[in-house]
């Protein structure tokens, strides 16, 4: 999501008249609900970060194949320029001339405020917000309340979203430094730091929710479970164990504690608020992470048992196989753009630690360009070859215990591609999804399932089972429109950096048959999660969107490089949805 400019589908101007620190000028949207940042922190990484970047430094994983940089929503200067209500009306109507997507057609009202409030806070802190409560109560809060809503009826509320929405930080800026009406001008009694911190408190007041998350409180909840190892049966004493906190994004706290004489761990005095999630960790033996579901506590409920199981290991791999393979292929720009996800399984008791170089190796098909690994941010795990890549963290034992996700491109010419793939392990399941531009798709090592049919495009889909290791499968595609040729945009080959949106990454994840996840914000845990299927209305809302964005493009709103940019990853969302169901 790019906040750049301000929507020609804006058509009201509303005066807003606050004395002494209000300005005149902008649309506001037909109902204003005051932004929760909180709630909007998964949103901007699901949809906005891709681009603006996970700290709002305009510098995000797609950023570098945009024809417009994204804004730097982290930029004070850039985000104070707007009211509130202008970037919501950018935000919801879009701007596709400047990549600008509209949102109108995925998030509700709600959810874009809510994205908003968590926007805004990148270009401030808690620290800052802390101070400038401090110079509030000292000097504003006579007139103006300790709250905001104004110490007499005269004075305008600060609270008051709908009216507070339509005001720049830079026009309440002017305003406190020179004055204005009965609003003395505070730059002879304020530095400009002190200034600055003021208003980002004072614009705090109106929102719906803490912009930032307080230190974690003492609760009452408990989580305590066992370790034992699964190779020998025994209980594991005196090992030490993390717990991590979350929120929906973040890690936002780490406990430790060791093991009794029996195995047993407990943390105590643990907030119970049901939007926090938790994950034990143990590391054991050299170097060898484990952890535990990640769980979070029922309402009414104040207790979690966790076990966690580790394993003595080997360096025999013999028992490695792809559970499942899966191959998503989607065009734009000349290029197919090719995910890849595989799901391992280790038969036996004991941890796979590999042949001293790797654990997992993958090989890419040639001409591959541009490739991403999720979870590449785990320092040293990935390391790069000269056909591929190898993924050097332990694989532990069992059904379904890692799964690898990475994406690539294959630029094409004279409307063919052929994409040899070459597995080095037996795949149980194999399954291929490829987007319908009007080819033709064809394999000797898997069988066509026929074209599934949507209302916002056709899929093939091609499978096979007990594939052994080492078999080459071929995807043969002839006739690719020139629909989706035009310039190739290619990156360096063998990079783990990306210019893919990260919805379609979290979106592979979120869908994959079973496995674990890693959550990079703590490093190298491991889990075991079994997703739901998709909701018919997720599909449908896709389906719509994609119908939408059609009807917006053949009346002329959008550029055809735009419309095709945000349809792929419409598609690519899509085709996730009907993988998940084809499992």
């Amino acid at each position: 999501m790019r906040l750049n400019l301000l929507s020609a589908a804006i058509l009201v101007v509303l005066a807003l008249t606050l004395p002494g620190i209000a300005v005149a000028q902008t649309p506001t949207p037909t109902t204003v609900t005051p932004p929760a940042p909180l709630a909007g922190k998964t949103l901007y990484a699901q949809n906005c970060a891709p681009c603006h970047g996970d700290t709002g430094g305009g510098d995000g994983a797609s950023a570098s194949g945009l024809s417009v940089p994204p804004a730097a929503l982290g930029n004070a200067e850039i985000i104070s320029a707007k009211s509130l209500t202008e970037l919501f009306a950018i935000t919801k109507n879009g701007n596709m001339q400047r990549m600008m997507p509209p949102w109108k057609n995925q998030l509700t009202d709600q959810q874009i405020w809510d994205t908003l409030g968590y926007a805004w806070t990148l270009h401030t802190t808690h620290a800052e917000l802390q101070a400038g409560k401090t110079v509030y109560d000292a000097t504003c809060a006579a007139c103006h309340g300790a709250d905001g809503r104004g110490a007499s009826p005269n004075v305008p509320s600060l609270a008051d979203f709908a009216a507070t929405s339509q005001v720049s930080q830079a026009a309440w800026a002017e305003v406190v430094a020179n004055g204005r009406g009965a609003m003395p001008g505070l730059a002879g009694q304020l530095t400009a730091t002190e200034q600055k911190s003021v208003l980002e408190y004072a614009r705090s007041l109106s929102f719906g929710g803490s912009l930032f998350r307080d230190a974690l409180a003492k609760g009452t909840g408990v989580i305590s479970g066992t370790v034992t190892n699964g190779t020998t049966g025994s209980a594991m004493a005196d090992l030490e164990i993390e717990l991590g906190i979350f929120d929906s994004t973040s890690l936002l706290e780490q406990r430790t504690t060791r093991t009794d004489a029996t195995g047993f761990y407990q943390f105590t005095e643990l907030p119970t608020d049901p939007t926090l999630i938790y994950a034990s960790r143990v590391v054991y033996p050299a170097g060898m992470p484990y952890s535990s579901d990640f769980v979070s506590f029922e309402d009414g409920k104040a207790g979690i048992d966790l076990p966690m199981a580790v394993y003595e290991t080997t360096a025999d791999g013999s028992g490695v196989r792809a559970e499942r393979v899966h191959f998503i292929v989607e065009f734009a720009g000349g290029s197919a753009q090719v995910a890849e996800l595989l799901v391992f399984s280790l038969d036996g008791d004991r941890t796979y630690t590999g042949d001293g170089s790797a654990v997992l190796r993958f090989t890419l098909p040639a001409g591959a360009q541009g490739l991403s690994i999720d979870g590449a941010d785990d320092a040293g795990r990935f390391e790069v070859t000269a056909d591929g890549f190898v993924d050097k963290l332990g694989l532990p034992p069992g059904q379904n215990t890692r799964q690898v996700l990475y994406r690539y491109s294959l630029p094409y010419s004279d409307g063919k591609l052929d994409i040899v793939w070459s597995l080095a392990y037996p795949a149980t399941n194999v399954n291929a999804l490829v987007s319908d531009i009007g080819q033709q798709v064809s394999s000797e090592q898997l069988a066509s399932l026929g074209l599934r049919e949507t209302q916002m495009g056709n899929y093939y889909n091609l499978s096979a089972q007990n594939i052994p290791a080492g078999q080459a499968i071929t995807l043969r595609m002839t006739g690719l429109s020139a629909m989706a040729a035009g310039a190739t945009t290619t990156a360096p080959t063998g990079g783990t950096g990306s210019s893919i949106p990260r919805p379609l990454l979290f979106g592979l994840i979120g869908l994959a048959a079973a496995g674990a996840t890693a959550l990079v914000l703590l490093p190298l845990v491991r889990g075991r999660r079994t997703p739901t299927a998709a909701a018919p209305t997720e599909r449908d809302a896709l389906i719509d969107a994609l119908a939408q964005l059609d009807l917006a493009f053949e009346a002329g709103d959008l550029s055809e490089s735009a419309y095709r940019d945000q349809r792929l990853l419409l598609k690519a969302q899509l085709s996730d949805i009907l993988r998940k169901e084809a499992l």
